[in-house]
């Protein structure tokens, strides 16, 4: 939906980086903290889990072959230990936290589930499946998770902030709003709380609410290009594209050159009437990105607008060369449009 289209900011937002950051971290310090309990072990009438010091000689041998450059040979241990002690949380959860340092995500969220459905765990680990279950665009089960860890620990801002962002996915605004209210409260100095619910006032159409969020986002971190965006994005809904103008002519030129800020800016010229100007923007990015079929492109549509065909002609040629899927049937259509049909008679 067109909802889903305007959140999809969200991921870069928050980061996958420091979303899977975040999730291994919490669960590695309270590991640490929490040192496994000796369990008794293994017997012939089912399986059981492994004992302190089995754990530590698995997780040290797994850590040593990782150091060694034998990350197969590392899994194939890790993997073993899990078979042989099935009910061990530890051991899934150290095996959920490999397969997330190699972006398996659903592999270990898999991992992760086993564990917690093994008994109680504490919120780092809720927060984690959370992240991954996130990472597999399975919202409904984030959300899910992030709840818990909610309730497991009040105090955290982290906790209703990413649930809030897999309310997002499920459309579940007013809910979001919510979420990011009470992370609000716990942690005003969270550009990633202003800058999320400014996007939802932005999609609401609430644009002096959304311009007094992203103010808030721009004054903690001032020099992030995403609150940038979104406040020049803001700016123009609002019907000042020269205001926008402004706030993305101060980006670095790698900035300007992706693909929503080059879309954003040639609307901004469209809007005041000056589509050759956005043709000049893409053509610019385009000689600087000479394999980008998309950027060639959309230098031949603009253009067009911009009323120079054969300039348009030859940029979507160039798309054409390089794979873009519509620049074929686009110049078949302008030249077809203007050339007769020799093979039908009178």
């Amino acid at each position: 939906s067109s909802h889903l289209g305007e959140i999809n900011w969200i991921t870069v937002v928050l980061g996958v980086a420091a979303l899977v950051g975040a999730a291994f971290a919490g669960w590695t310090i309270w590991r640490v903290a929490n040192a496994p309990t000796p369990a008794a072990p293994e017997t012939p009438e089912g399986p059981g889990i492994a004992d302190t010091q089995t754990v530590e000689a698995v997780l040290a041998t797994v850590k040593q072959l990782i150091n060694d450059g034998q990350p197969s040979a590392a899994e194939t241990v890790l993997s073993k230990a899990v078979r042989q002690f099935p009910s061990d949380q530890d051991l899934k959860l150290s095996y959920g936290d490999l397969l997330m340092s190699w972006q398996r995500w659903a592999e270990a969220y898999d991992q992760y589930l086993a564990a917690i459905e093994l008994g109680p765990v504490p919120a780092p680990v809720q927060f984690s499946a959370g992240t991954l279950a996130s990472m597999t665009d399975r919202p409904a089960l984030a959300a899910a998770h992030f709840t818990t860890a909610m309730r497991l620990d009040p105090g955290e801002p982290n906790y209703p902030m990413y649930l809030a962002s897999a309310q997002l996915k499920l459309n579940q605004t007013s809910e979001a709003k919510a979420s990011l209210a009470i992370a609000a409260r716990m942690a005003p100095d969270r550009a990633q709380v202003w800058g999320m619910l400014a996007q939802i006032a932005l999609t609401e159409n609430k644009l002096e609410i959304a311009a007094q969020h992203i103010a808030k986002a721009r004054a903690i971190q001032p020099a992030a290009p995403v609150w940038l965006l979104m406040d020049a994005r803001i700016e123009k809904r609002r019907g000042r594209p020269e205001r926008a103008l402004d706030l993305l002519h101060t980006l670095p030129q790698q900035e300007m050159d992706l693909p929503d800020t080059m879309r954003l800016l040639a609307e901004c010229y469209g809007m005041l009437g000056r589509p050759a100007e956005a043709a000049s923007r893409y053509v610019d990015a385009a000689e600087r990105r000479p394999d980008d079929a998309d950027l060639a492109f959309e230098a031949a549509l603009w253009l067009d607008r911009a009323g120079e065909g054969d300039g348009a002609l030859a940029w979507a040629n160039r798309a054409a060369d390089r794979g873009h899927p519509r620049a074929r049937a686009w110049i078949e259509a302008q030249t077809g449009a203007t050339e007769p049909d020799a093979a039908e008679g009178p």
